[in-house]
């Protein structure tokens, strides 16, 4: 039996009308994905970093729009482009007789901006000058913002989280990151605030290459959970970053190509790189181990001047809970520049 044609004409059009639905339903998904594809990676063409005076001045930056000092330790620190799928990590420069603490949170006035608090120990805001480097996922660069109940808000496409106990986590990355320093900020993974002072603090894991363990403490060094932080995970292949991971002897464990550093006296060390980066880039540091012992000690870790423009300062103190006084430890540190 022949085909009839007529029929054969019937289902071509049915079998249009079916592929015009589903071509109109793609349509419609397209914009969507199209969004969220930008939104999981903005700004990460360009190193992100402001280093900020204590009146909030903003005295060298990457791509920042500008600085607002919205009150006594509270500042906005406007980038030229959405940052809000970003991790916000940042380390007070000193300029009192104690350490300073800061906390990041997404921006209160706008999405391209970067709210930032300075607070002494006690929880008290204070005017203080900071360090600010926002990580979005650049080439050498990996982040994870996690937060109040332990959760991961967001990060690096792939990164996983778990949760060991009480103020104890690790947090694995799709590669490598045994060649980078860990650097971390206590944060509000939104817009909101941070209330209570604390502390995060940074090491390799045991478990493999691939992951960075963290803990978060209290003012007295108490293990704590309920702590959101922002972690950053700066290696040393990153373009126009010098990093170091610093034993508490101040002979380096691992950093960036021409990247040395020294212990001028106790509690006081000095990183050294092949370039100018005083005062035209921005530093970061966090107390951190150097290997896969847990960062036992806590401490607080500020930015000092360095002997040298190709040099940055490094102050580790106790926490005033336990006097404030200079003290060895090892620490992460990555200088960005533009």
């Amino acid at each position: 039996m022949r085909d009839d044609p007529w029929e054969m004409k019937k289902q071509e059009k049915s079998m249009i009308k079916m592929m015009s639905t589903t071509l109109r339903n793609v349509t419609r998904a397209f914009p969507l994905v199209v969004a969220l594809v930008c939104w999981a990676t903005p700004a990460s063409a360009a190193n992100l970093f402001a280093r900020v005076s204590q009146t909030g001045v903003l005295i060298s930056g990457s791509e920042v729009a500008g600085v607002t000092r919205l009150g006594t330790g509270r500042y906005e620190v406007a980038f030229t482009s959405d940052v809000s799928r970003c991790a916000y990590v940042a380390t007070t420069a000193n300029a009192y007789s104690q350490a300073l603490q800061v906390f990041t949170a997404g921006g209160h006035i706008r999405p391209d901006g970067v709210y930032v608090e300075t607070k002494n120990q006690g929880g008290g805001l204070t005017d203080g000058p900071f360090h600010l480097v926002v990580v979005c996922g650049a080439p050498q660069m990996k982040y994870a913002v996690v937060g109040y109940s332990g959760e991961l808000v967001r990060a690096t496409t792939g990164a996983a989280l778990t949760v060991l106990g009480a103020g104890r986590y690790r947090v694995t990355f799709l590669e490598s990151v045994a060649a980078c320093a860990y650097i971390a900020t206590v944060g509000d993974p939104g817009n909101a605030l941070v209330y209570a002072p604390a502390g995060v603090y940074t090491g390799s894991s045991a478990a493999n290459s691939k992951t960075v363990y963290v803990e978060t403490k209290n003012p007295g060094g108490g293990l704590q959970s309920g702590i959101p932080f922002h972690l950053a995970a700066i290696c040393g292949g990153a373009p126009k970053t010098h990093v170091a991971v610093v034993k508490d002897t101040g002979l380096i464990r691992r950093g960036s190509a021409l990247t040395s550093a020294f212990k001028s006296a106790t509690g006081k060390y000095a990183v050294v790189t092949s370039a100018i980066i005083n005062p035209s880039c921005a530093t970061v540091a966090t107390r951190g181990s150097v290997d896969g012992a847990v960062p036992f000690t806590p401490a607080t870790v500020e930015i000092v001047s360095g002997p040298a423009t190709n040099t940055i300062g490094i102050q580790v103190r106790n926490l005033l809970f336990f006097g404030g006084a200079f003290i060895n430890q090892a620490f992460h540190t990555a200088t960005v520049c533009r």
